[in-house]
């Protein structure tokens, strides 16, 4: 039944009597007498020659029974309890051995600490993870690498915790799946087994014992959950109330078959495992030209022209910056330089201030099979390795261990959004008033197609469900899926950190004369300075989860909890890195501008039709500001013509004064009369000026200024 995961999957290992004399009794006598102790010389011995003779499923190991496979998976094949003792003394021997029957003969990478085993034991209800330490590999020809043999690492915390929980007459472990690391990922495989050990090897039981009673009984089970886990983000509009920081909500989703729910009760309980890590600066350019330049300098200690810091007007002091030393900048240095760039990106909208990264090129994509930033920066630049796995110089912090917890139905979230929202008027006098919301929610809740169906709109469904507009429609997909084969989609949030993004300006250095301000003083300075610049960039950090996995899940059923193994491969999770609150390019809401002009209008009609006095009214109003300017405009329109016209009288009037005295001035000429010497006759050469036809009206207002008028000829007396 597909509804739960297959069946007796090792049924040839269920209910038979596995006895492991060879394994761990019939040596110890020759272990015990080597100095380096019976676990070093076990462990010294090949895997093949462990398993030749042993009893496997109640059948004499024989190589046949183990072929090559390419289609087949890797398979538990013995777990061995070695040299357990109720003698404290003897305590320190003990160990757990992992025989592995490996029939693709894949190479798998030894040296990883993400090779894992998924166990409980004694009447422990929880499962946990335990790393695998490799021991060797079989080398016989033909059959190199188709056995592995693995050591359970444990603490002397985690042995003394072992030996305390089982029972000395009755020790059981339960298995559910082995992880695996091959070319660096790990896939977990389900193992669904008991091991019931009985007994004592020679020399571990009673000091009188005479021989080995050492058994073991090895029983499957088919009680444990295979799931898709997918990852989803939620980060509310505003900010947490600190500078360009936001919430952000990690969670899960997955699906659980009805049978399970119907036989168990509702999932209560999730106990799961990752590795937190928090990403050096994430550089996002829309500017294909800086992006090309700065993906030149990847990886490298800073060098170039090309540079990019939080502040606009280029001083850096408590924001990030990326900038070369050697320009003799006068500069410092803060606690956030940035001597190398880590991480670049394209924003390919060419708008980094609308542009969202998306995760999957940080993490990889397995739908496509492409390769994520992590990978590829590592495989470029290696180093220190974070997880056996990525270059540590991707990330600014690294939790020192894994968190291991088991989150319940109970537990709950709370988020912060602070917004700043203006009103037209706050617009027009430039204010502005901040809300502060707060969203709570349970870490688990059940999802249905009635809650997508139900919704309002898909941003209603996203913000009530806090999951990330993006992975909407992967969601709804999924839920729609499971309802098809009678499961039920339930989401998982496990944990809330804090998203950081802020707007860069980017540039390059120039050498040469420019203006440079300091204080109030603007002056002209030679030497290098920063130029071409534009703030279509940001600069973002974020908390990833590593290898992500959920140990296990707890059903509740009429106040009985039932805690059932869950199989599911190691998964890294990061959000979307989303644009900065704050940029220096607001742009307009057409859509918003569009409606208030319909709404505008259809105010209008409606008042034109129910009530034109108002109309009239403020119509009158709006029109007084306007007639005034037009009224004052028309009053110095007049003003200026009626001077033009006066000029224009009196330039005519003394035009035809001065015809007058020529005429006067002719005839005096004739009749031998003397004339004055400021007459202006006709005569250019006698009196040195040109005839008055021929000069302009401002010659003739220029010489008429300079007529002694008190002389009696022009004052129309005396002789003359």
């Amino acid at each position: 039944m597909k509804a739960i995961t297959k069946r007796f999957l090792y049924a040839i290992l269920a209910a038979v009597l596995c006895l492991v004399t060879v394994l761990c009794g019939q040596s110890l006598s020759a272990f015990a007498d080597s100095t380096d102790g019976v676990q070093a010389v076990y462990e010294s011995t090949n895997v093949l020659n462990n398993l030749k003779g042993a009893t496997i499923g109640g059948k004499e190991f024989d190589l046949a029974d183990y072929p090559h496979n390419s289609n087949g998976k890797p398979q538990i094949i013995s777990f061995v309890e070695f040299c357990y003792s109720y003698y404290a003394e003897k305590q320190a021997d003990y160990g757990l051995y992992v025989y592995v029957y490996n029939p693709q003969d894949i190479a798998f990478d030894m040296s990883s600490e993400r090779n894992k085993i998924q166990l409980t034991y004694g009447t422990k209800p929880s499962y946990s993870k335990y790393t695998l330490e490799f021991i060797n590999y079989s080398t016989e020809a033909g059959y190199e690498g188709r056995f592995w043999k693995f050591k359970v690492r444990l603490t002397d915390e985690q042995r003394l915790e072992i030996l305390r929980e089982v029972d000395d007459t009755s020790r059981v472990y339960k298995i559910s799946g082995i992880e695996l690391s091959y070319k660096n990922k790990v896939t977990e495989y389900a193992c669904g087994q008991t091991y019931t050990y009985k007994g004592y090897a020679l020399g571990y039981g009673s000091e009188l014992a005479q021989s080995d009673t050492l058994s073991c009984k090895v029983d499957g089970f088919d009680k444990y959950l295979s799931l898709d886990v997918r990852s989803t983000y939620y980060r509310p509009k505003g900010s947490n109330g600190s500078a360009n920081k936001q919430d952000t909500l990690h969670s899960v989703y997955f699906a659980v078959p009805d049978a399970i729910i119907d036989e168990y009760g509702e999932m209560t309980a999730v106990h799961a495992t990752w590795l937190n890590a928090y990403t050096a600066p994430i550089f996002v350019s829309g500017n294909k030209d800086y992006y090309n330049e700065f993906m030149k300098v990847v990886g490298k200690s800073v060098s170039g022209d090309y540079a990019f810091h939080t502040n606009g007007q280029g001083r850096y002091w408590g924001g990030f910056y990326f900038v070369k030393y050697s320009h003799g900048y006068n500069y410092s240095g803060t606690e956030n330089d940035m001597s190398k760039l880590k991480y670049a990106f394209y924003a390919d909208n060419g708008d980094a201030d609308t542009y969202t990264l998306p995760a999957e090129l940080l993490i990889g994509d397995s739908k496509s099979n492409k390769k994520g930033w992590f990978e590829t920066y590592t495989a470029n630049f290696g180093g220190t390795k974070v997880n056996n796995r990525y270059s540590a110089e991707l990330f600014d912090k690294v939790d020192s261990d894994f968190t291991d917890v088991t989150i319940t139905e109970k537990d709950t979230f709370k988020l912060t959004s602070v917004i700043s929202s203006q009103t037209l008027w706050q617009k027009v006098w430039g204010t502005s008033t901040s809300y502060t919301n707060t969203y709570n929610m349970s870490a688990i809740q059940k999802v249905t197609m009635d809650d997508i169906d139900n919704a309002m709109s898909t941003t209603s469904f996203c913000d009530n469900f806090f999951i990330a507009e993006t992975d909407y429609n992967d969601f709804r997909d999924y839920v729609k899926a499971a309802k098809n084969k009678k499961e039920t989609v339930y989401l998982f949030r496990y944990y809330q950190s804090e998203y950081f993004a802020v707007e860069l300006v980017e540039g390059k250095y120039k050498t040469g004369l420019h203006m440079e301000t300091i204080g109030d003083l603007t002056r002209p300075v030679y030497g290098t300075y920063f130029t071409d610049t534009d703030t279509n960039a940001y600069l973002c950090q974020m908390w990833v989860q590593l290898d992500f996995d959920i140990i296990d899940l707890t059903f509740t059923k009429d106040g009985v909890d039932t805690v059932i193994p869950v199989i599911m491969s190691p998964m890294d999770i990061a959000a979307d890195g989303t644009p900065p609150l704050v940029t220096t390019k607001d742009r307009p809401n057409i859509l918003a501008i569009i409606l208030g002009i319909i709404i505008f209008i259809v105010i209008v009609v409606l008042l034109f039709k129910f009530c034109p006095a108002i109309i009239y009214a403020l119509g009158k109003i709006l029109l007084l500001p306007f007639k005034a300017i037009g009224a004052l405009f028309k009053a110095i329109g007049n003003a200026i013509k009626r001077r033009k016209e006066k000029c224009a009288e009196k330039c005519e009037r003394e035009i035809r004064n001065e015809k007058k005295r020529r005429r006067r001035a002719e005839e005096r000429k004739r009749k031998n009369e003397p004339l004055p010497d400021n007459v202006w006759t006709s005569d250019s050469s006698q009196l040195g000026h040109k005839p008055v036809e021929e000069m302009s009206r401002d010659e003739i207002e220029s010489y008429l200024d300079n007529i002694d008028w008190s002389d009696p000829y022009w004052s129309g007396g005396g002789s003359k």
